[in-house]
């Protein structure tokens, strides 16, 4: 089984950071493909970053040849998703979607914690699109540094940690999700000091497209996503 995991900015370092977790995550079998949107921004931190990287995604996987057997579209937001699940027959699996998936069967209501505080109207809008709003009870952020500066890693776990306890402590979440794929890395380190489970979404989008490849099941042509009604070249 091949899956592509799609990270759907241009920064290299992150590629390889999931591309760590996703080959941890992975089954035996599962060999674990790594791309980088390389005419995308340098991060989706933004609504503009995400539509800049949108465009560039969809055009680069629907012209793979050959197709993998799955996509993990490895970042916490939209970024073209939809267009993408248009283009694809194979899987295509959002990572912020397999994240919330596999919550709901795991607790009450979850909680997300995002990169930076101008991402929270953003993860909300994500979490209403797919449907999973009345069992998210909050999302909250961290700060982080640009992307590219260095990352004080103690730190950004202790405020990671620390967010997490306030956010179950003020709404009663009892699961908490990483909304962002420089978070990850930090699931490892945090979950110790968590009283609840903590989701790390690069690792569920893993699973999930595993499972949907086992099953013999895709994204559905029959209705949202149907293949554009026009040749792909004549939205150029």
């Amino acid at each position: 089984m091949r899956i592509l995991l799609a990270n759907p900015n241009s920064t290299e370092a992150l590629t390889e950071a999931c591309a760590v977790l996703a080959r941890r995550a992975a089954s035996p079998g599962t060999l674990i493909e790594s791309w980088t949107n390389r005419e995308g921004p340098p991060a989706v931190d933004s609504m503009y970053g995400d539509y800049m990287a949108g465009r560039p995604l969809a055009r680069a996987l629907a012209a793979l040849v050959p197709p993998p057997d799955a996509v993990v579209l490895a970042g916490f937001g939209s970024y073209g998703g939809g267009a993408v699940k248009e283009v694809l027959d194979a899987p295509v699996v959002s990572m912020a979607e397999a994240a919330m998936a596999i919550a709901v069967p795991l607790c009450h209501r979850f909680a997300i914690v995002t990169t930076s505080a101008r991402m929270i109207p953003y993860t909300e809008d994500l979490v209403q699109l797919a449907g999973f709003a009345p069992r998210c009870a909050a999302v909250r952020a961290i700060e982080l540094p640009p992307i590219g500066a260095p990352l004080d890693a103690p730190r950004v776990a202790e405020a990671l940690a620390s967010a997490i306890a306030r956010v179950a402590a003020e709404t009663g979440a009892d699961l908490v999700i990483f909304g962002g794929a420089r978070l990850s890395p930090f699931a490892e380190a945090v979950r110790p000091e968590s009283a609840m489970p903590v989701l790390e979404p690069v690792a569920c989008g893993v699973q999930m497209a595993e499972a949907l490849v086992r099953l013999g099941l895709s994204q559905s042509k029959t209705g949202k996503f149907a293949p554009p009604p026009r040749d792909l070249k004549d939205y150029e």
